[in-house]
């Protein structure tokens, strides 16, 4: 009986230290794994609202994330408008002035809708390690409001991969709701519990107390 209750303690020891994240990690490397994350999430939110455009933003990221995941964002959409879309492949060779009047009529455009005054907050969890020897993953959730209300929420899942002494990132997988203005409180918990990314194997995601916020297209 006491051996099948000291495996039974090994057992949810084990569990345990897998559901907090990380737990084969250097303090110093999970440092610099949730730093590279807030860094590129910095990044990208500031890209997007027009804030740094993409020479600045390369310089940023440069090193801290994979060649693979600067393909796959050489695609995105940045923004667009009068039925045309601009790619992140379309920034790199543009120039002072175009962008100037790209982030010109972009931010009179949003001011026009009433979206100006949009807020952010990011929080960003713990590195939990994968199945994989050299993976870890870290989680970002993120709120988009309103004058108080919640236009979007997205739940990011970010891969890093250890390459050559050193964690960059891979690869990241998204999830967003938008509520609108004449959904009820319940249909919007509804909607905000359906998300994925929520959990990591399972187990409520322990996320960090430092939260970033932006003030949107200010």
């Amino acid at each position: 009986m006491k051996r099948l209750l000291l495996l039974g303690l090994i057992v949810l020891s084990v569990v345990g230290m897998s559901a907090c994240g990380g737990s084969g990690l250097s303090e110093n490397e999970r440092e610099q794994i949730v730093n590279q994350v807030e860094k590129l999430e910095t990044a990208e939110y500031k890209l997007l609202h027009f804030q740094m455009d993409y020479p600045e933003y390369l310089a940023e990221v440069g090193g801290i994330v994979s060649e693979s995941y600067m393909q796959a964002m050489s695609d995105r959409i940045i923004f667009g408008y009068n039925e045309k879309e601009y790619r992140a492949s379309d920034m790199i060779e543009m120039s002072a002035e175009e962008y100037e009047k790209h982030k010109e009529h972009m931010r009179g455009l949003v001011k026009s809708l009433g979206m100006n005054e949009e807020k952010a907050s990011i929080r960003i969890s713990d590195p939990y390690e994968s199945d994989q020897s050299g993976e870890v993953f870290v989680y970002a959730s993120e709120s988009r409001e309103l004058k108080g209300k919640t236009l979007t929420q997205m739940n990011r899942r970010y891969s890093l991969d250890k390459t050559e002494g050193s964690w960059v990132i891979t690869a990241v997988e998204q999830d967003k709701v938008t509520i609108g203005s004449d959904e009820t409180e319940t249909d919007a918990e509804a909607k905000l519990d359906a998300l994925k990314y929520r959990t990591h194997e399972g187990v409520d995601l322990n996320y960090r107390d430092k939260i970033l916020t932006f003030e949107g297209w200010k």
